[in-house]
Formats: structure tokens, C-alpha cells, sequence
């Protein structure tokens, strides 16, 4: 029986309204020569095609003559984006472009597109989004060009992913705010452009499992995508609005869209994070929605209609990987005798959701870290409140060196670069699992961080832009501030609306410190930091460094759930907890952390190798953590595809 796609009619409207924002907004940014004037810098050849592409897709006469422009006017390069964009334009606004605009498109196509047959553009285990576009531009290129060749390597590229979507649960780049969009948006172009009738299928199939994903994982009531978040970039962990392919699909019933927030004037909603700019924002978002999606209706109308208790959990797969800079050759001569490389492996993550909260975990990260949110926490304050940027709030993670902040530039002077306010990056490994609300989430350090060292802390982040959470106590004392600290390890218990936290550190080695616990306020966030070093500049020896413990176990509770905010923290209060470092001439004097975390109705124990990163178990009450290739509570999965 053919499926039933959600909304065709109200996606081509929407995408219209986009488009036409677009060009009211943005035209005026460029002269007639097509030459950008605008102030907020747009980047190169990918965003100056996108906004070609969305001119054009508009069809305005002044529209199209800027589009038109922009394209001869372009200097054009490599690209992992553009390709695609290009092929794009040619097949889909054909009819508005000048011979000279058409000509430059095919050349660059042309010089283009064996870069992006190369076997690096397979899908490998790592950024699936690149490897989705070179699948559409060797098929759809190869098409334009009368290159078999090329058409037989798109064919390859799509059956490698049918062969991932049938080995695992999710993609690689599962779960990424800012680019499964790109995933979900190329596949429905393959779809809507391809000529094959068995390679169309193939696509819609494959778009069909990343919308089951991406439909499980959507919050009603916060109006946002639950992590764990394999790529994320600060407006994404932190609760955005750029979900261009959800809207594209949903429109008013998702209630925070790009349209009421985004492109509610030129310039946005005051207050909400972005990531890049408003113009960037502006432009992606309009190229992302000028497509058809291909979500089957029922995967909507159960993501409207979900009951709570909600889980969805299932596994993927990754490559290996290390922290060397791909784009920066020579590498660093000092940042080389501390490179390792991180074992390629399949894990498994959760998204446990009720009406209030929604809390996600994964096992493994993805690629070596940097962006991934192994731990990722959403609530609402008021269950009474209409969802809202206002009402929500996300908690996340990350391990710094040496005093890095969120919401700045932060330099990592080992790795000679710097990175932009809106991507905080991770210094630290990981591994998290949870039973239900209750996490474990453990970390180490990464090496290459071990010299020169003033300070080592893991720091839970609560951005504050509209409010922040009504009650923090360490232990027993309540923060009368919001901010303090403890010189020994304590418990730290959050209230923030109807919402209850609790997160107890676990083995936090101890390389000299001023305290052990802080809260303070840091650029528009309160930040929670379990330390294990603040001192002197110090160089760490490689095995201590990387033996350095921290993590926690959180706890997290609704209002309706328990009964009142002291009854919680004194339930909270009543576990067990054992971490330590473990080392046996059985296993040759290798190093084994073994974790134990008890509390009423959930224990939850792992072991693993923080050097090698090796697991030997993790465990649920008592028993060992399933991983089911995809489960999604009230959804029979085994109607989607390669199940």
C-alpha cells in the first residue's frame, strides 16, 4: 500500500512564506552586480548559492536577477555543501537562470564532482551529512553530465547507508540539530529528483527511519528536539529554533518555529540563541525548507499523540577518530606525542521522556567528542505554560581545561586554534547510560590537554537567558545566591520550577584544589563545576592525566512525581555510591574504573578502561544494558524500513 505523507500541501505553502520572508528581509543585501553588502559577514561559496537558491526558488523578478547575479558573480571553490546547492538550482529553477548563470552551475558541477566521488564521501562511520550530499551529487550530477561513473557511485553511497539503517538503529550523526536537517533534506531531493524508480524507494526509505528518529525524539511540551545530540553547537544544546525540516512538515503544531522566532522580524525574537548569525540562520533555513519531506503520516500523528512515560533507544555505529585537525597540516610537533586514537564500535542511546522532562544519554560519542552531548537534559518550569522558549530549559555538560567558558572565544593553545562563541568544545571522553530519569554519565580528560595545566573541572551548564531555576543546595546548605561553593565533594540538588535535579559527583580525583564544588554565574548561564585541579600551572605526566576521574549520577524528578521539592533532596540523599580505579596482575597492571551508583529502585554499575576506553560491562539492575537495535514506546518499529 503507498504511504501517506504528512501535509504536501501546507509544506510547499510554508516553504513559500519562508522564501518570501527571505527575499523582503535579505534582497537589499546585495547591489545588482550580485556582490553581498550586507552587515553580518555570510561566509563563502555555500551561503552565497544558498541565497541564489532561495532567490531564485522565489521567483520574484528582482529576485531572480539577484540570484541570477550572485551566481556569475561568485568565486567558486572547494566545497562540501556547494556541489549540491548547484545541482539544485539547475534542476530545480532551471527556468530562471540566465545562459551565463547556467554555465558557470555546470562548470563548476563538472570540476567538482570527482572530489566528491572520492571514497572519503562513503559513509564511513563519522559526518553523515557529507556523505547523503556526494550521494546526491555523483546521482544527480552524474545525471546532469552523462557520467555513468559517477551515477554508479551514487548508487553505492545510497546502498551503504540502506546497509547502515539495517545493521543499526540510527545514523552515525545521529541525532544533530544542526545537521540531520541536511540529512532529511538531501534524501528528499534524491527522492523528488531521481529518475530510477528502485533508488527513489531506497531514499524514501532511508529519509522515513531518520524521521521516526527525529518524531520519537521531539518534546511536545518544550517544543524542542530531546538529546543526546551527536553534533552539537551552542544554540542547539542550549534550545533553538532552526528545526527547518520539523516545521517544513508540522507548521503551527510545532509551536517554536523558525517562523515565529527566526523570521518574526529581520531581526528574530529577542533573546534566543542562534548559531552563527541571523543572516546565516536566515538563509540555511530557507534553502533546508524549499524541498518536499516525505514523513509518513502515521510517524506524525504518533509523535502528536504520545503517552508518557515515552522512551526511544537504539544503537549506532562509529569510526575511529583522534583530536588531529583534518584541515591544519603540519600538525602540531607537541600536540603529536600526546595523539591517541579513539577505537572505532557500535553503542547506544536513550531519549526517556514525560511531560515535563526529557532526558538522553549515549554510550559512545561521536567522532572524537568535541560537539557530542553524551548527556543532555530538557525541562519545562510550568506545566501550565504554553511551550515556549521562556518555559524551557536545557542542561548539558562539558569537561574544560584551564577556565574554558561558555557563550566566549575559547583558545586551546595545544591545538593552535580557536574556537567561536556559539561552539564550547569538550576536553574530556565520556560514556553515559541511564535507567529511565537516572544517569550515569563518566568522563576523563583527554590527553592532549595535560600540559601547562591551572585548572581540570567537569561543569554542568544551565543557560539563564529568561530566568533561572528557583532553589541550589550543596548537600544540605541551601545557595541563598544561587552560587557558592564546597571545599569537599557534595551532592548538588536543583530546583528549577516543576522540575527536580539532583547530581551527585562519583570519583572526581583530586590533583589540588580550592574546592571541589562551585556554582557560579558565567556569561548568561549558572554553571555547576565538579573540580579536580585549580592551581599553578602544572605539566601532568600522560597515565595520571588520563586516569583523572570525574562524572555524575543524575536524578531527575517532576514536581507531580514526588512530594515537594525536601522530600526529593532527602529521597536523593539516601544512595550508594562507589568509584575507584582498579588494577590486577591478572590483567597485566592495566587500570579498570569501576562504578556503583544505588539508589531506591535503580542500580546502575559499569567498568571500563579509561585509557583504552574499553567497556567490560554496563549494567541496569543487575542486568546487562540491552541494546535492542531500536525501541520507541507505542511504536511498532518493525513497520519501518530495514527493521
Amino acid at each position: 500500500m503507498e504511504k501517506v505523507y504528512f501535509d504536501l500541501q501546507g509544506q510547499k505553502e510554508r516553504a513559500d512564506q519562508i522564501l518570501g520572508l527571505l527575499v523582503r528581509y535579505h534582497l537589499h543585501d546585495f547591489n545588482a552586480e550580485g556582490q553581498y553588502t550586507g552587515m553580518e559577514p555570510i561566509g563563502g561559496i555555500r551561503e552565497k548559492l544558498w541565497f541564489a537558491y532561495a532567490f531564485l526558488a522565489e521567483g520574484s523578478e528582482r529576485a531572480c536577477l539577484i540570484g541570477n547575479a550572485i551566481i556569475a558573480l561568485s568565486h567558486y571553490q572547494h566545497c562540501h555543501f556547494s556541489p549540491k546547492i548547484a545541482i539544485q538550482i539547475i534542476m530545480k529553477c532551471d527556468e530562471m537562470l540566465t545562459d551565463a548563470a547556467r554555465k558557470r552551475l555546470y562548470a563548476y558541477v563538472e570540476e567538482s564532482i570527482d572530489e566528491c566521488a572520492l571514497e572519503e564521501m562513503d559513509f564511513v562511520g563519522v559526518n553523515d551529512n557529507f556523505p547523503c550530499m556526494s550521494t546526491f551529487t555523483t546521482l544527480l550530477g552524474g545525471k546532469l553530465l552523462s557520467r555513468p561513473d559517477m551515477i554508479e557511485i551514487g548508487i553505492k553511497r545510497l546502498h551503504q547507508l540502506k546497509q547502515m539503517l539495517t545493521r543499526r538503529g540510527f545514523v552515525s550523526e545521529f541525532n544533530s540539530p544542526t545537521y540531520t536537517v541536511i540529512q532529511l533534506e538531501t534524501l528528499a531531493d534524491i527522492a523528488n529528483l531521481v529518475d530510477d524508480a528502485e533508488l527513489r524507494e531506497i531514499a524514501l526509505q532511508c529519509e522515513e527511519r531518520i524521521w521516526a528518529d527525529q518524531f520519537a525524539r521531539w518534546h511536545p511540551a518544550t517544543s524542542q528536539i530531546a538529546g543526546p545530540y551527536s553534533r552539537a553547537y551552542t544554540a542547539d544544546s542550549t534550545g533553538h529554533t532552526q528545526q527547518a525540516a520539523i516545521y517544513t512538515v508540522l507548521g503551527d503544531l510545532m509551536a517554536v518555529n523558525p517562523y515565529n522566532t527566526l523570521f518574526a522580524s529581520i531581526d528574530g525574537v529577542e533573546g534566543f540563541e542562534i548559531h552563527h548569525n541571523m543572516v546565516f540562520q536566515h538563509m540555511a533555513v530557507a534553502s533546508f525548507v524549499n524541498t518536499i519531506f516525505h514523513c509518513p503520516k502515521e510517524i506524525v500523528e504518533h509523535a502528536l499523540n504520545k503517552t508518557y512515560p515515552y522512551e526511544v533507544t537504539g544503537t549506532m555505529e562509529f569510526s575511529s577518530s583522534s583530536d588531529e585537525h583534518a584541515w591544519e597540516s603540519p600538525q602540531d610537533p607537541v600536540l603529536a606525542d600526546d595523539m591517541v586514537e579513539y577505537p572505532a564500535g557500535v553503542g547506544s542511546n536513550t531519549t526517556y521522556m514525560t511531560e515535563d522532562y526529557a532526558l538522553g544519554t549515549s554510550t559512545h560519542e561521536f567522532h572524537n567528542g568535541v560537539q557530542t552531548d553524551s548527556f543532555h537534559l530538557l525541562l519545562r518550569r510550568n506545566p501550565h505554560a504554553q511551550p515556549s522558549l521562556r518555559n524551557a530549559r536545557a542542561v548539558y555538560a562539558k569537561f574544560t581545561v584551564n577556565e574554558k567558558k561558555p557563550g566566549q572565544t575559547n583558545t586551546y593553545e595545544r591545538m593552535t586554534c580557536t574556537s567561536p562563541e556559539f561552539s564550547l568544545w569538550d576536553e574530556g571522553r565520556k560514556l553515559a547510560f541511564q535507567h529511565k530519569q537516572t544517569a550515569m554519565v563518566l568522563y576523563k580528560p583527554k590527553r592532549f590537554g595535560r600540559l601547562q595545566v591551572t585548572s581540570l573541572k567537569l561543569t554542568i551548564l544551565m543557560p539563564c537567558p529568561y530566568s533561572e531555576p528557583d532553589e541550589i543546595w550543596l548537600g544540605d546548605r541551601k545557595l541563598e545566591d544561587l552560587t557558592g561553593e564546597s571545599h569537599d565533594p557534595c551532592p548538588v540538588y536543583v530546583k528549577d520550577g516543576a522540575v527536580y535535579m539532583a547530581f551527585h559527583p562519583l570519583l572526581l580525583t583530586n590533583h589540588g584544589r580550592q574546592a571541589a564544588v562551585r556554582v557560579e554565574r558565567v556569561n548568561g548561564y549558572l554553571t555547576l563545576s565538579f573540580y579536580n585541579y585549580e592551581g599553578e600551572a602544572r605539566d601532568f605526566d600522560p597515565k595520571t592525566f588520563v586516569l583523572t576521574g570525574n562524572g555524575f549520577v543524575v536524578q531527575v524528578s517532576s514536581e507531580d512525581e514526588s512530594e515537594g521539592f525536601e522530600a526529593f533532596r532527602e529521597r536523593a540523599s539516601q544512595v550508594q555510591i562507589e568509584d575507584k580505579n582498579l588494577s590486577s596482575p591478572h590483567s597485566r597492571r592495566t587500570v579498570l574504573r569501576r562504578t556503583r551508583f544505588q539508589s531506591e529502585g535503580v542500580a546502575l554499575a559499569c567498568e571500563y578502561s579509561p585509557i583504552s576506553e574499553g567497556i567490560r560491562y554496563m549494567e541496569v539492575n543487575g542486568q546487562a544494558l540491552t541494546n535492542e537495535k531500536l525501541a520507541i514506546t507505542g511504536y511498532d518499529v518493525s513497520r519501518l524500513p530495514f527493521m
